[in-house]
């Protein structure tokens, strides 16, 4: 390309032209600026001697320093004189809160050995201290008056939401549940956070109660054994070693009936799927996915498995076959108290990508009108499955102060050791907590885990421990106990026998989580004979040959 060079050096001159028009405009404004700034300071210096020359007329004298120096003297009294109102005013204040947190029955128990009045006062005050902050600061400027009425009321307010918190109960309906036949599957499911640890066989030794013909459980036909943080997350070719262990744990504690039908590892994620013998026969097909959802989608530190079951059974004296489609997934979801959003984000993720990867055999895909393949969001995965079971550390959290958590722990504990159970103090406790718990409220408003159902939370928060022991983090970071590994449910046709804690397990800083379930048989058809059968098929590719 041939370039003008003339053209060139004009362009140039009228660049240079410009920017010193901008310079010459920029230096006269600097110069109307120091003008006017000339004239305030002049017009400023006259009216401060004509004050001075009206002040001499009326006999007074014109200020000196030692005038000042009064007059500043003056100012720092009267600052004084409000500081000491002031405090006045705030010891006031301190003995109200006082009486009010004596007054306050509510919170914590009479009864409480291990916590005192301090303790009760960062109860009431750190939930709502957001709160009182905007109180204050949305007030006008703090005459001693005004800034201890808004505080009272500010205090007033925190007290009377924990008098809400101690006097709402949480109703934990079930669903409504459809029929289940005799013939009905047995399914048990567990979730363990190794927290990069092998566990011992007495740990593990939990899992015999899923035998047939254990006397300590039902007897279970399908058994599910998920696990997060097996092992370290890093590059490896092989399976690790941790990943091994748990493995051959549960063939050796599940016995020689049971034969695994799917094991897949995600990074620190292990599923393993086991069935019985006698029912080996009933698996029409299996299938496995994963999914990531560590830092930016492709780190495995976070994520899920999915195992797709279809199993059908024919009963030869009714003339029947029954069907079931079933889901089972263990996941890990992402950490901390602030993040429920991204947790919901990475159950969103999870669906929808199992929804899509699903296989044309177990879930056919969705189509638009005009025969295009419909975006994948996971509603039509969940609405599709007659049985689904998502399990893992889901790490939502409690929404309450540890102090106060811990304060509950201590008195379910104290009420265990007396009456059992199933004591109505023990319930309102447990209610108190899971009133705040995380997962729970998400159910409630739709964001995530939309019509799923979980049993009845019997045990005690599973997150945090100290490794080795039954004391809740001790730690710097003195993180709330809460109910961190749980298992959910979708399904019409699903009754719970057992929903529980190995509280025995103690080498994690988790607990691991266990439920037992029967499962309904989803679709109930008669058997066509051969020859129905080959018109029907026959008739099928027709009319697909016609359209």
């Amino acid at each position: 390309v041939h370039v003008d060079r003339t053209a060139c050096r004009c362009f140039s001159r009228r660049e240079e032209e410009e920017e010193d028009e901008d310079e010459e405009e920029l230096r006269g404004f600097d110069g109307e600026v120091h003008k006017e700034e000339k004239e305030i300071d002049t017009s400023m210096e006259d009216e401060i001697t004509m004050e001075d020359a009206s002040n001499v007329g009326a006999g007074e004298s014109p200020r000196d320093d030692q005038n000042e120096e009064e007059i500043i003297a003056k100012e720092v009294r009267g600052v004084d004189n409000e500081n000491d109102s002031q405090e006045e005013a705030d010891d006031e204040l301190e003995e109200r809160v006082q009486e009010g947190i004596e007054g306050n029955e509510n919170i914590t128990s009479d009864d409480s050995p291990d916590v005192d009045v301090t303790t009760q006062a960062s109860i009431l005050v750190e939930e709502d201290e957001d709160k009182i902050r905007e109180t204050v600061d949305g007030a006008e400027e703090p005459t001693p008056e005004t800034g201890q009425s808004n505080a009272i009321d500010a205090l007033k307010d925190s007290k009377k939401v924990y008098e809400n918190i101690a006097k709402e109960e949480t109703v934990l309906t079930n669903p409504e549940q459809g029929e289940i036949d005799n013939d009905c599957l047995t399914f048990s499911m567990v979730t363990w956070n190794l927290a990069e640890s092998a566990p011992s066989e007495n740990e593990a030794s939990f899992f015999k109660r899923f035998r047939k013909g254990n006397l300590a459980g039902a007897g279970s036909d399908l058994v599910m054994i998920g696990a997060q943080e097996c092992e370290e997350i890093k590059p490896r070719r092989t399976e690790g070693h941790r990943s091994r262990h748990l493995r051959r744990m549960g063939i050796m504690m599940l016995g020689k009936e049971y034969v695994p039908l799917a094991i897949h590892s995600l990074g620190g994620i292990q599923c393993a799927l086991y069935c019985h013998r006698d029912v080996l026969g009933d698996v029409e097909m299996i299938n496995v996915a994963d999914v990531t959802c560590g830092v930016g989608n492709v780190f495995h530190n976070k994520g899920a498995i999915g195992v797709y079951l279809k199993m059908n059974r024919r009963c030869s004296n009714d003339g029947l076959i029954k069907s079931s489609r079933m889901l089972f997934v263990t996941a890990h979801l992402a950490a901390h108290v602030k993040n429920v959003d991204a947790r919901n984000n990475d159950f969103k993720r999870i669906v929808s990508e199992l929804e899509a990867r699903a296989p044309g055999r177990f879930l056919r895909p969705r189509k638009n009108r005009d025969g295009s393949l419909a975006e994948c969001d996971g509603s039509y995965l969940l609405s599709s499955m007659d049985h689904i079971f998502f399990s893992g550390d889901l790490n939502y959290r409690i929404d309450l102060p540890r102090e106060y958590v811990e304060s509950c722990i201590i008195d379910i504990k104290r009420c265990d050791s007396k009456g059992g159970t199933n004591s109505g103090e023990v319930v309102s406790l447990m209610n108190k907590l899971l009133r705040r718990d995380q997962l729970l409220q998400t159910i409630a408003s739709g964001l995530a885990f939309p019509g799923f159902n979980e049993g009845e939370i019997a045990f005690l928060p599973t997150f945090k421990f100290d490794k080795g022991t039954s004391n809740y983090d001790t730690s710097h970071k003195q993180r709330v106990p809460a109910w961190t590994d749980r298992i959910v449910f979708r399904s019409n046709k699903v009754r719970v026998l057992e929903y529980q804690s190995a509280i025995e397990a103690k080498h994690s800083d988790h607990r691991p989580v266990f439920g037992t379930f029967h499962l309904g048989w989803g679709l109930t058809e008669k058997i066509k004979p051969r020859g129905v059968a080959k018109k029907s098929r026959r008739k099928s590719r027709q009319k697909k040959n016609r359209e």
